[in-house]
């Protein structure tokens, strides 16, 4: 197994496969690296394919601080810099999203050819100014109950969570709750989860997209969390070419649900070296 150290020496695993451009896949709250494995498969035999666990998540570890989206995106760099990386693809899946937003806020798009994000918006608190937070409908009074929650029962809170995630788990009767409820944790750490939960829902990256000066592509699913209106702020607003695929027949899990379908669309997207802005 491998590791490197971020600046504050915190040890996160990482593994790289395959040959050629690097393409570095961040997955989202609560995920790992794991979730990437059948995307990267179907990637390995044309690209650097580099994956890693975010600190207090799976093979990675529980330090006792950096539980913020800004240290996500430090952690991002650490990484990039350790391989000594160019000409880097980012691929962020969720959380993984604001990840790259982080980095973008702090090292601009220093080392990064193109970005690809799935399904997340760059605000995901709905207010009385912006309409496209977590199910269109998000509010802060939502936040602090979530928050309360995450942190006094957090195996109801997955149950909860994972249920508005995918329609197939909500059909699962109320029975079932004890028996699958504990494991929806996985080998993740309740306090950085509870910590990054936080710092997603109290971060506005919207000024950061202006910032994005390389390619980009937005990946929405035909069930999303965010919105559509999240993924045409994102290609509007940023400085470069951008455009928007629509998954149909998925969820915010679709490079778990149709990897094979992700690949493709993300190969066509590192393929191209020009196209027209949405």
């Amino acid at each position: 197994m491998a590791y490197f150290a971020t600046e504050d020496n915190t040890r996160l695993y990482y593994q790289v496969e395959g040959s050629g451009q690097p393409v570095v896949f961040i997955h989202g709250w609560s995920c790992s690296h794991l979730n990437w494995v059948d995307v990267i498969k179907q990637l390995k035999g044309s690209y650097q394919c580099i994956s890693y666990d975010h600190r207090g998540h799976n093979a990675s570890e529980c330090a006792d601080q950096g539980y913020t989206t800004t240290q996500l995106g430090r952690d991002l760099r650490a990484l990039i810099e350790y391989l000594d990386l160019n000409d880097v693809i980012l691929v962020g899946h969720s959380m993984g999203g604001h990840v790259i937003f982080s980095y973008v806020s702090q090292f601009g798009c220093d080392r990064i050819s193109k970005i690809a994000i799935l399904d997340m918006s760059p605000k995901l608190i709905t207010d009385d100014v912006w309409e496209s937070g977590a199910f269109g409908n998000y509010t802060v009074d939502d936040f602090h109950n979530d928050m309360e929650m995450l942190a006094q029962q957090p195996t109801d809170f997955m149950w909860k969570f994972w249920r508005l995630l995918l329609p197939d788990f909500a059909a699962l009767p109320e029975t079932m709750k004890d028996l699958v409820a504990p494991g929806l944790k996985g080998t993740n750490h309740s306090l950085p989860l509870l910590a990054l939960w936080q710092s997603m829902f109290t971060r506005d990256y919207r000024e950061t997209v202006k910032q994005i000066t390389v390619p980009t592509l937005y990946i929405i699913p035909e069930k999303p969390i965010y919105p559509m209106s999240a993924a045409e702020y994102v290609a509007k607003n940023v400085s470069a070419p951008a455009e928007i695929s629509i998954f149909e027949g998925c969820t915010h899990m679709s490079l778990n649900e149709k990897p094979v379908e992700t690949a493709d669309v993300l190969k066509s997207f590192f393929a191209k070296c020009v196209f027209s802005q949405s």
